[in-house]
């Protein structure tokens, strides 16, 4: 029996390593797609995607064998281990029982251990050579689309370019299951992997619960159960079929969707009457299955939740991917202007990115739930994408609240800063209620820019510097900055009013031009 918290993370070594081959096949794409040369010329043009196509199939073929030697090797260790441990955790039940336990696997089981590493290794073999031939027709499908796009005049060349590496990231490196099913081809390693090491240690401790003369198998129990499979875990199963226990048949034994099947993680492991005690209660189980978790005001199950934060890791690993494409069409875009225009779908799905895991942090911080890093990681986009992501969205600061920001408190520059204030300062005339007396319309602006400029402070890196500016430059109240007025300008108490908001959005030029804003 291997227990539900082993699978969650079984395949995570291999993923990265199907994961640099998913990177490897989309940055080909992309480098052939942005030196595919003029258009213009249709005969020559077409044969040359054809020519490119073999030589990108032929690329990804090596890509694959390159590989193969090390998943092979990955795969026979992740089989022999979960055997060992499988095996371990049965012979505790078995000494409870007074038995010596398993020593040594038998021939027999040395068979089922043996052609089950055989046949997940086959099974990845033959999922991830399909990735070659989908490649190899988004490939092309991008290229036909970019050409139709130009000559028809609907796109210049550079745009039909990068919506072509947009599609690439996209749709390039898909596995294509015999039913005309595709997932990513991470997905379908970890669903390959996990289903294959289950069902091999399932099957191993069935054969040694028959050796050993037990007949009663307790099945493991665990949060966020798919509701079909919730319906049966923690229960005792009857490998005969006998009467009062449930049955092979009744938990789809052997079947695409029961116990055992595709992505199942629930184990069994032997019991014995009148010796054994029950893991789970039928309260702990209910338990298991009840909606406690509370996610933006509506309670979920385990399950539910689980499903969310999927999608979020989903989310996040496809704009990764995305980013990354656009990144290696920038370092190898042939002209400036092509260059700069990568440059900046690259900013954009930066900031996708990061506003999809700001999402996911505040997801895993209402729920309580743990990151999975193994489910978000893509090896195309590594640190120094990430960094460029990360000043993507600094560069780009001016449209956010200082909510949405409020994690690079203390962090930017003065200019950043500076950027943001004078944004904001600009928008206090929106928030204003202009059908309130000009005085409270007053003290509106007043607060409103006091409050632009507490927050620009609180993000400023040198708060050194914002300690002084506190000292020197404080924020006044209104009834401060109406008496300052009347006071220096020789206004009535009226027209300061007014003076006030006119003057809601001015900012000191001196300070602008200091740092490089303003003429």
């Amino acid at each position: 029996m291997l227990p539900p918290t082993e699978y969650e993370h079984l395949c995570d070594q291999l993923i990265t390593l199907y994961a640099d081959l998913d990177n490897a096949i989309i940055s080909d794409i992309t480098r052939r797609l942005v030196k595919n040369g003029n258009m213009t010329e249709t005969a020559k043009w077409q044969a040359k995607q054809l020519q490119e196509s073999g030589m990108l199939y032929d690329d990804i073929i090596a890509e694959i064998a390159s590989r193969t030697d090390a998943s092979q090797n990955h795969i026979r260790t992740l089989f022999e281990d979960a055997a060992v441990e499988s095996v371990r955790n049965d012979n505790v039940r078995y000494r409870e029982a007074g038995l010596s336990g398993i020593i040594k696997l038998s021939p027999a089981a040395m068979q089922v251990l043996d052609a089950g590493y055989k046949k997940c290794s086959g099974d990845l073999g033959n999922l991830t050579l399909t990735t070659a031939n989908t490649a190899q027709q988004a490939y092309m499908t991008a290229c036909n689309n970019a050409y139709m796009r130009v000559v028809s005049g609907a796109f210049d060349y550079n745009t039909a370019i990068r919506n072509a590496v947009k599609a690439a990231a996209q749709d390039g490196t898909w596995v294509l299951y015999p039913s005309g099913h595709r997932d990513r081809v991470d997905v379908a390693v970890r669903r390959s992997v996990l289903t294959g090491v289950g069902q091999t240690c399932r099957q191993l401790s069935m054969m040694n619960a028959i050796d050993m003369d037990c007949d009663i198998m307790e099945i493991t129990a665990h949060f966020g159960a798919r509701p079909t499979h919730a319906e049966w875990q923690g229960q005792l199963v009857s490998l005969s079929g006998r009467k009062g226990y449930l049955s092979l048949n009744d938990i789809g034994y052997g079947t695409v969707d029961g116990f055992g099947g595709v992505n199942c993680q629930h184990d069994w492991y032997p019991f014995f009457e009148g010796i054994s005690s029950r893991a789970y209660s039928d309260d702990d189980l209910k338990k298991l299955n009840e909606k406690n978790t509370e996610y933006n005001g509506k309670k979920y199950s385990d399950y539910e939740i689980t499903q969310i934060q999927r999608k979020f890791e989903r989310d996040i690993r496809g704009l990764k991917r995305e980013a990354a494409a656009y990144d290696s069409g920038r370092a190898n875009a042939p002209d400036e202007q092509l260059r700069q225009q990568f440059a900046e779908d690259f900013n954009k799905a930066a900031l996708k990115l990061k506003e999809k895991e700001r999402q996911l942090k505040d997801f895993l911080d209402q729920t309580g739930q743990l990151p999975d890093n193994a489910r978000t990681q893509v090896l195309g986009f590594g640190r120094s994408q990430a960094q460029k992501a990360v000043w993507a969205e600094k560069k780009d600061l001016t449209n956010k609240s200082y909510d949405d920001i409020m994690h690079l408190k203390g962090q930017l520059s003065n200019v950043e800063v500076r950027k943001w204030y004078l944004a904001h300062d600009k928008t206090i005339p929106d928030y204003i209620d202009r059908s309130l007396p000009l005085e409270q319309q007053a003290r509106q602006a007043c607060e409103l820019r006091n409050q632009f400029r507490t927050q620009a402070r609180n993000l400023m890196a040198d708060q050194d510097a914002r300690r002084q500016l506190d000292i020197t430059d404080p924020n006044k109240s209104f009834e401060e900055l109406l008496a300052n007025k009347m006071d220096r300008k020789n206004l009535t108490r009226e027209q300061a009013v007014e003076d006030i908001l006119n003057t809601a959005t001015k900012t000191r030029k001196s300070v602008n031009k200091s740092l490089g804003l303003e003429e």
